[in-house]
């Protein structure tokens, strides 16, 4: 991504601006936070596409403001789903979720989007004090320096230093934390991703069996036949700081056989999980060598339902 001109961009429905957006928007500039919002971006005669396009690729975050409106609406989904995808590429956190609504509005919403199952996401309730507060712990976890107090005339450019790089070293309670939040996100993720296809196809049915902590199965049925299963558990062969998947129409009882281990490794300066490139599948996730606990939903996810797309044909 290019180097970022503002720290958040509002990606929103034309419904919600009055209750959302402009508070929003004034909180966080007030906070010294600098917004991409589209009232103040887009002008008279300019292309919406190309201007929507340059503040997603300005902006260093994304607040996406997810409520019933922007649930239905096509502008507020593509700008979501391009964010969502430059996450798993990336590596990088940029969508941020606020949803608005009633509880069951959230459950609506996070059932149409399974991905953002896995994020921690905030609640709207009228006061963007809470918003402001996140976003501005958010971007001193992501950013060196950030200040706005504004430069004085004359002054000098300050010096560029040079900053080493150093290594961060894991100890063995990081690797584990890593281990299982990256487990439980991809747990999280089978479960919605099961509901999700089941509702979506009046011939597939599903099933989850939660074995244990550290381990589930599931079966995707298609006209009632087995179409695929998998089993998927913290351990492996060589090392404990892994994740074992198995997948076929026949799981075996054991823990010994398996289609692909993702090891924990120490990536470029973080955690990552590493495949041990036994399937090698058409995403984007499975072209690397690091990946992040969303790029691991991803891979996993797709290894498991894609014999779909070759059995319904």
């Amino acid at each position: 991504m290019d180097t970022p001109e503002r720290d958040v961009f509002l990606c929103h429905a034309s419904e919600d601006k009055d209750s959302i957006v402009r508070p929003l928007y004034e909180a966080f500039t007030n906070a010294g936070i600098s917004c991409w919002y589209d009232e103040a971006e887009i002008r008279w005669g300019h292309s919406i596409t190309q201007k929507v396009n340059e503040g997603l690729r300005i902006s260093r975050f994304a607040v996406a403001i997810l409520s019933k409106a922007s649930a239905r609406k096509h502008w507020p989904q593509r700008e979501l789903y391009a964010l969502m995808n430059q996450e798993a590429t990336s590596g990088m956190v940029r969508v941020l979720p606020l949803i608005a609504g009633s509880d069951q509005d959230a459950e609506d919403i996070l059932r149409l989007f399974p991905l953002l199952n896995d994020k921690r996401y905030l609640r709207w309730n009228g006061d963007p004090r809470p918003v402001v507060k996140e976003m501005l712990s958010c971007l001193d976890r992501h950013c060196d320096t950030h200040s706005t107090d504004p430069v004085q005339p004359g002054s000098a450019p300050a010096a560029r230093v040079y900053i080493p790089t150093v290594q961060k070293r894991f100890s063995q309670r990081d690797k584990d934390l890593f281990l299982r939040e990256s487990f439980a996100a991809v747990k999280r993720y089978f479960v919605a991703g099961l509901k999700s296809i089941e509702a979506q196809y009046e011939e597939i049915e599903t099933s989850f069996d939660d074995v244990s902590t550290s381990k589930f199965l599931a079966t995707i049925y298609l006209n009632g036949e087995v179409a695929n299963r998998c089993k998927i558990w913290i351990g492996g062969l060589s090392s404990s700081d892994s994740i074992g998947y198995y997948a076929g129409r026949a799981i075996p009882d054991g823990d010994n056989s398996f289609s692909d281990i993702l090891t924990v490794i120490n990536g470029s300066g973080v955690l990552a999980m590493k495949p041990s490139g036994m399937w090698i599948g058409h995403t984007s996730s499975a072209e690397k060598s690091e990946l992040s606990p969303e790029e691991t939903v991803e891979y996993l996810w797709r290894g498991f339902v894609e014999p779909l797309e070759w059995l319904s044909r």
